[in-house]
């Protein structure tokens, strides 16, 4: 009955299903074939008939019943015992492989390839250990064959050994120094040599080689002790002295210079001590010629490798080092801040250290999304409702995304797009869904998309983003992890690629958000030295967290006159960075570093790596009530001419109008993001259509960069004030020296005081038609403002300013109602205040 009651269930859930009705048989045949190896467990008796298995098992509970008595009687006859046990097991293996679904043999041979797999592996690994290890004594083996002697602070006994007794190595090496000139020093081992052989007939070791030196016993060092330690003779300071001076002589000449050498250099010998005591040999270079005949000697005394118990005048020798080490770090610290830059300066920094990952939140574990169950129900609705007002489609696709879930509709040879668009706020009813957005069709389909919000949303985390291979493998610098689309996938894009982006929306849509989480993308891509960073935050509150971090060109700009100063600036960078490409013959940013790191071994300040600059401005709307006119042209001009140079707008606003995003900003920002806004009319301004009224807000968003044929619907990441706090915290502590380019802040200020002053003189200037309206009122003898609006094709409130400023002139009189006004003026009493007062 428990089985009965299992399939029955089973094949009403999944109604239509072949793959269903295939498990179900499978599973029913395996019950028999069970039953059926019971029964031949408890053995074949021919002279039961069927009926008497039933009997037998119900009372006894045992053998297979009816089912498998029957099927041993068919079997076992035709077959044999041994032969029908076979037969069943097969059975067993088939009716597996129906309700699993997976090929026994199929599994058996990835079993096997795997195996292999991981045997191939072991093996490659051993073969490149060995190979390393042969490698290892390669260069063991040539370290061996080097000629190498014992340190001057290890034990007495190696000393002596090292220092009067040669090898055959080094009596090769000798013999390649005799083709050149030979100094006191060669002679003097040469002659020690020579008199210990004549000493001392006996067979002294070899020379002690770096790798073979170890611990001499105690046992053994009073062995030796006796046999070397000896005190020199005055004969032998003689000789040596008179070496020294014989090879000053020879490369320098008899002269008074031969003294100040002997003085600089300290290499005449005062004293010998004895042998076993631990001494340490300063020498300096004579001359570069000595230098380059001596090379092989010098590098041995540089390493501390040169056996010799001779103490040349220690003390002088170093103070002489001492002061040549200062004077060279003198040289090379007058020499570095000569060409150093403000570029340059972080380069010398302490390298940047990325934000660690765990600074951000991660997602939630217990966060529900849609179920199997509920999306199945949904399309069924949807089809059904659809299909209730004679549209018939099929269901193609169903992708679930964060917080909205879009079903492909196909429908049927002659239904129309417009009928299923039209039934929008009926799907919406039927659904209950808060609302509906329809794409018909989607781009590169034959389908209509229709996409109904979640009943729960799920957070996209930008840590989830900036742990995405999509954002790890972007080779950009400037990578913006955007979100994750319908489908739940990392959208990242490249800003270098946009090249600017226009992001509007409502108040509370997300906007402030999405400016953080690029930001963010930026912090953890890119180094300080390579992009650096201009906000202007007229709000105060929203940016100015980011004040004291190493990619800040200048502090966060605050002021809105302040702002178009600032992005007067950035035209003028654009105009030099186009005059130095046009000087190494490149088209853009790219070729122009690549041409100065092929020169940057010159240190040349003229010509340093420029980083990419992107300029964020998160409202708009405020700058453009303040400077309508500077602020438009200065992202006008950035955004016809900016992109080749590395600079790149990020434009942020609340109010989409047409008077704050005009037609000559959205012709030159071709990337857009639209979040959630009030009316169809907001949507149009910003993406040249409808769509972004429909979007629920909370980092619900339209993307639209350059390129796409139609607008993605993206959920936005998150990013809190506390993560986005953390992370900057960690960047200040990282002691840098953030220095703020004063260049910049100096022609800032500079250009806001003169359009300060500019505006203050401005409200005392006429306007640019004043003379000519003034001599053609006059000349006509009558005052209109309607009448200089025909003429000179102008404005009405830009008319009527020009009349009051005749009028405060005296050259018409005041407004009689309707009535046009008096001319006051001749025309020679005209030229004549033009003179005095224009």
């Amino acid at each position: 009955p428990f089985a009965l009651f299992f399939f029955v269930a089973f094949a009403v859930s999944n109604r239509g299903s072949v793959i269903a009705r295939r498990k179900i048989v499978g599973s029913i045949v395996l019950i028999f074939t069970l039953t059926s190896l019971i029964q031949l467990l408890e053995g074949y008796n021919d002279k039961m008939k069927y009926f008497d298995y039933y009997i037998q098992s119900s009372k006894n509970y045992n053998g297979g019943g009816l089912v498998g008595g029957t099927l041993v009687s068919i079997l076992c006859p035709l077959f044999g015992t041994i032969a029908s046990v076979i037969i069943l097991i097969v059975m067993l293996l088939l009716c597996f492989i129906f309700i699993t679904g997976k090929a026994l043999l199929t599994l058996m041979r990835e079993k096997g390839e795997q195996k292999l797999n991981d045997h191939r592996q072991m093996r490659d690994s051993y073969a490149k250990e060995f190979k390393q290890l042969d490698m290892e004594d390669e260069t063991y083996g040539e370290e061996r064959r080097k000629p190498r002697i014992v340190n001057l602070q290890k034990q007495a006994t190696e000393k002596v050994k090292s220092f009067f007794d040669e090898s055959e190595d080094e009596d090769d090496l000798h013999d390649e120094i005799d083709d050149g000139p030979v100094n006191f020093l060669e002679e003097l081992k040469r002659r020690g040599k020579d008199k210990k052989q004549n000493q001392k007939k006996e067979v002294v070791e070899e020379p002690i080689s770096m790798f073979e030196m170890t611990e001499i016993k105690s046992d053994q060092n009073d062995g030796l002790n006796s046999e070397i330690n000896f005190s020199p003779s005055e004969d032998m300071l003689k000789e040596v002295n008179s070496i020294y001076e014989d090879e000053l002589n020879r490369k320098f000449g008899q002269n008074e210079d031969v003294n100040e050498v002997e003085n600089n250099t300290s290499y005449e010998v005062k004293s010998i001590k004895p042998l076993n005591a631990n001494v340490e040999l300063y020498k300096d270079d004579v001359s570069k010629e000595t230098k380059d005949q001596n090379m092989k000697e010098d590098s041995k005394i540089k390493d501390g490798t040169t056996d010799s118990s001779f103490d040349s005048s220690p003390h002088v020798a170093e103070e002489n080092h001492d002061n040549k080490v200062n004077s060279k770090e003198v040289k090379a610290a007058s020499v570095t801040e000569d060409v150093l830059t403000v570029d340059q300066k972080l380069e010398l920094q302490k390298k940047y250290e990325f934000p660690p990952i765990d600074l951000l939140g991660k997602p939630k574990a217990n966060q529900r999304g849609m179920t199997d169950k509920d999306l199945k129900e949904t399309a069924m609705k949807l089809q059904k409702t659809l299909e209730s007002f004679g549209v018939r489609v099929t269901i193609t696709n169903i992708s679930c995304g964060p917080a909205v879930t879009r079903y492909e509709l196909q429908p049927e040879q002659g239904v129309k797009v417009s009928k299923i668009t039209g039934l929008a706020d009926d799907i919406k009813l039927n659904l209950a869904a808060a609302d509906v957005r329809i794409e018909a069709p989607i781009p590169g389909k034959a389908a209509v998309g229709i996409e109904v919000p979640n009943k729960e949303n799920s957070a996209v985390m930008l840590r989830e983003l900036l742990e995405s291979k999509e954002f790890n493998s972007h080779p950009s610098d400037i990578a913006f992890a955007v979100g994750k689309d319908i489908g739940g996938q990392a959208v990242v894009t490249d800003i270098a690629k946009m090249p600017h982006l226009l992001i509007a929306g409502a108040t509370g849509s997300g906007k402030s958000v999405c400016i953080n989480t690029l930001i963010m993308s930026i912090l953890y891509k890119a180094n300080p030295a390579d992009v650096r960073l201009i906000m202007v935050d007229p709000k105060v509150v929203e940016l100015s967290v980011y004040n004291g971090i190493p990619h800040l060109l200048i502090p966060v700009v605050t002021d809105p006159k302040k702002a178009s100063a600032a992005l007067n600036w950035a035209v003028m960078e654009m105009t030099d960075r186009y005059k130095k490409f046009a000087e190494y013959g490149v088209r853009d940013l790219k070729g122009y570093n690549e041409k100065v790191a092929e020169i940057e071994h010159l240190n040349d300040p003229a010509f340093t790596k420029l980083p990419q600059i992107i300029i964020i401005v998160d409202e708009l709307a405020d700058l453009m009530m303040v400077a309508p006119g500077e602020v438009e042209d200065a992202i006008c001009r950035l955004a016809q001419m900016a992109r080749a140079a590395g600079l790149h707008l990020i434009i942020a606003t609340q109010r989409p109008s047409v008077n704050v995003i005009t037609g000559l900003i959205k012709a030159n920002v071709p990337s857009r993001i639209a979040f959630s806004v009030s009316s169809a009319i907001d949507s149009r301004t910003i993406l040249d259509g409808a769509g972004a009224e429909k979007l629920l807000g909370k980092g619900d968003m339209l993307f639209f960069p350059s390129g796409y044929p139609k607008p993605v619907r993206v959920q936005g990441a998150f990013v809190s004030d506390k993560e986005v706090s953390a992370v900057v915290d960690f960047l200040k502590s990282q002691d840098h020296q953030v220095t703020y380019n004063e260049e910049i802040n100096d022609k800032i200020k500079n250009a806001q005081v003169s359009s300060a002053a500019g505006g203050a003189s401005g409200g005392n200037d006429r306007d640019e038609y004043f003379l000519e309206a003034g001599k053609f009122i006059i000349e006509k003898d009558k005052a209109s403002i309607g009448m200089l609006q025909r003429v000179y094709k102008i404005g009405f409130n830009r008319a009527a300013r020009i009349m009051e400023q005749l009028s405060d002139a005296g050259v018409v009189g005041p407004e009689e109602g309707t009535k046009p006004r008096k001319i006051l003026m001749s025309m020679e009493e005209f030229e004549q205040y033009v003179d005095e007062y224009v």
